[in-house]
């Protein structure tokens, strides 16, 4: 359980938001329009919400959000080109907001009109070109996406069923397979992709992908961590990746090897999975402070999301 528990504490949280509390423009007759727009979308009603986003838009258009949603508009009322048009200067406005929004399906259903239309397969082209003109690589993030969602898919599964169930249950025991199956292809992928590219890092496939090849090294065996964790070093005092990244593999390779851990990351559990406190931690007065170095939260803060209250020793 100590893998998915490291997981957890690092997926990020997208937060819906179907309104608007912020504004490109501090215009009154800006923000007006805007908000009777959105009223109109939500409503259904595409000719009035097309007519009001295009006045705000005389105003000024500096907001992707705001294109996207009239971008909508016009499709669902039969206009493709304006629709295409929208899109376009959106991706112009805010190329890396518009992906993050289209793919944030909870935050944003408004968009799922325009998610299962034709115009969709241009969306996703345009995205690629301003992707690969900051040096991007599309095809790769793809892959890697892929690869994410495997390694994810079992032990999400694992901790529901386990909690239901119990995690000696038979159902845990075969995602328990499952999820070192998916471990071994991934491996196998990520060290292609690293033979390839180096270490896949934020400026290759953007920040929240940064992660996935660490993920999968994060679950392979001792020396396959051991093996890539100078590269992927470099790669954090490089600002390819996170140093608090960094910090959970080390503790992870320093407990793996008999030794203490240094920055409290990895946490010990019961048998029913409920986190109960940290494993060994080296010079303990001192780990906030090591935590702080790397980017991490005080532990204090750590250990609560995870149920428990814990405070470092003051003194030895």
């Amino acid at each position: 359980m100590r893998n998915l528990l490291a997981v957890v504490a690092i997926s990020l949280i997208i937060q819906p938001c179907f309104g608007q509390t912020t504004y490109a423009v501090q215009d009154t007759a800006y923000v007006h329009a805007v908000e009777l727009a959105l009223d109109n979308l939500k409503k259904g009603n595409c000719q009035p919400c097309l007519d009001v986003y295009k006045k705000a838009f005389s105003i000024s258009q500096k907001s992707a959000l705001s294109t996207l949603r009239a971008a909508v508009c016009a499709y669902q009322c039969g206009q493709s080109q304006q629709a295409r048009a929208y899109l376009e200067k959106a991706i112009s406005l805010d190329w890396w907001s518009c992906e993050d929004m289209w793919k944030n399906r909870k935050g944003y259903p408004e968009f799922d009109p325009l998610r299962v239309s034709l115009l969709a397969v241009d969306f996703q082209k345009d995205i690629d070109k301003q992707k690969i003109a900051a040096g991007r690589n599309p095809t790769l993030e793809r892959e890697l996406e892929t690869i994410y969602e495997t390694d994810q898919r079992p032990r999400l599964k694992m901790d529901t069923v386990g909690k239901l169930e119990g995690f000696k249950s038979p159902r845990v025991a075969l995602l328990l397979e499952e999820m070192r199956q998916a471990d071994s292809v991934n491996l196998l992928k990520i060290e292609q992709i690293i033979q390839q590219y180096g270490y896949p890092g934020k400026q290759l496939v953007g920040d929240q992908l940064s992660v996935t090849a660490w993920l999968v090294i994060q679950h392979a065996p001792l020396p396959i961590q051991e093996k890539y964790l100078p590269l992927m070093q470099k790669a954090a005092d490089k600002g390819d990746l996170s140093k608090g990244n960094i910090a959970l593999l080390v503790d992870r390779i320093r407990l793996r090897n008999g030794l203490k851990q240094l920055y409290g990351s990895q946490i010990h559990t019961h048998s029913d999975g409920k986190p109960d406190g940290f494993h060994p931690i080296e010079d303990e007065i001192n780990v906030n402070k090591r935590r702080a170095e790397v980017g991490l939260e005080p532990i204090e803060d750590y250990a609560r999301r995870f149920g428990f209250e814990y405070k470092p020793p003051t003194s030895k």
